[in-house]
């Protein structure tokens, strides 16, 4: 019955994302485009998925390596759009990951795309001007999962300077319980994903691992970014709206996990913009974010 109700999401999946428009997002404000970045897509593997677009300016100098990982509910690539070259106009060279998505392969499959895009522009920063030694994430939705995965991922394995994640669904299994008690379409395709995403239900009383490398209920709790929170994770930037379906308590638990596990308190900060329903990118827009995402940045370059 288990396996029955995971083939009937699946199949409801695949039907939606081929009939259902990407969930709209709040407007943002206008910036002025004042960079002529050069740009350049590269493969960082073997499936068509595993690609980042490229947004750089030749410098003298090398500059910080920023990699934007999109949301999407894991099933679809949102673009950065405006954000890649206002982040180029500020004095990074960024790099905009895809990865496979959940119906191309169970997690922790996208886990570790982001440590091949990490590597793969840690050994090409040269061609494009980048600081091998100060690369940051920036995360959105599902991509800010992903995002705070990396920077509690051992004692920061990939050598990360910081990450920035924007409405993370940082606790999938949240993201499974919401979607049971709420009719919200948003809530419930998230739940529905992050199922598709572990390839079966969550239940403490299945491990099995059909489908997936490790045990059912183990795949779920390797999901969860506050599980592996350390002492030597990267720093966080962690944001929401009071009003989004992603809520704060995602990163509020995240950070009171990173504390007690002897982050110090500089090093993880969740903000909640008030009266504000924007979700992932969105938050950008929101008044005085976009530079206090900027500055956050260049505080923990080196």
């Amino acid at each position: 019955m288990r396996r029955t109700l995971l083939i009937l999401v699946a199949a409801v999946l695949a039907i939606a994302a081929t009939t259902a428009a990407t969930p709209a997002t709040p407007a943002t404000p206008t910036l002025p485009v004042a960079v002529k970045a050069a740009a350049a897509t590269q493969q960082y593997g073997t499936h068509p998925h595993q690609s980042v677009n490229i947004t750089w300016n030749p410098s003298p100098a090398p500059r910080p390596a920023v990699i934007l990982i999109t949301g999407g509910y894991w099933y679809t690539h949102a673009s950065w759009a405006t954000w890649e070259k206002q982040l180029a106009d500020q004095g990074f060279q960024v790099f905009a990951m895809k990865y496979r998505l959940n119906t191309d392969a169970a997690w922790p499959a996208q886990r570790d795309d982001v440590a091949s895009a990490v590597k793969w522009v840690r050994d090409n920063a040269g061609q494009y001007n980048a600081d091998p030694d100060n690369i940051l994430l920036v995360g959105s939705s599902a991509g800010g999962q992903m995002a705070t995965d990396a920077a509690t991922r051992g004692t920061n394995t990939l050598g990360l300077k910081g990450i920035v994640a924007l409405s993370p669904v940082a606790s999938p299994y949240r993201s499974w319980q919401d979607g049971n008690t709420s009719t919200v379409d948003k809530i419930r395709k998230l739940r529905d994903n992050a199922t598709l995403l572990a390839r079966c239900f969550p239940d403490p009383a299945d491990n099995s691992t059909a489908n997936r490398e490790t045990g059912c209920w183990d795949t779920w709790r390797d999901m969860e970014s506050k599980n592996a929170a350390s002492k030597g994770d990267a720093p966080m930037l962690l944001v929401h709206s009071d009003g989004d379906f992603v809520p704060p308590t995602h990163s509020t638990e995240l950070e009171a996990a990173a504390k007690t596990a002897g982050v110090p308190a500089s090093d993880v900060t969740t903000r909640i913009v008030t009266g504000s329903t924007a979700h992932g990118q969105a938050l950008l827009g929101a008044p005085g974010m976009f530079a206090t995402v900027v500055s956050w940045l260049k505080a923990r370059t080196t």
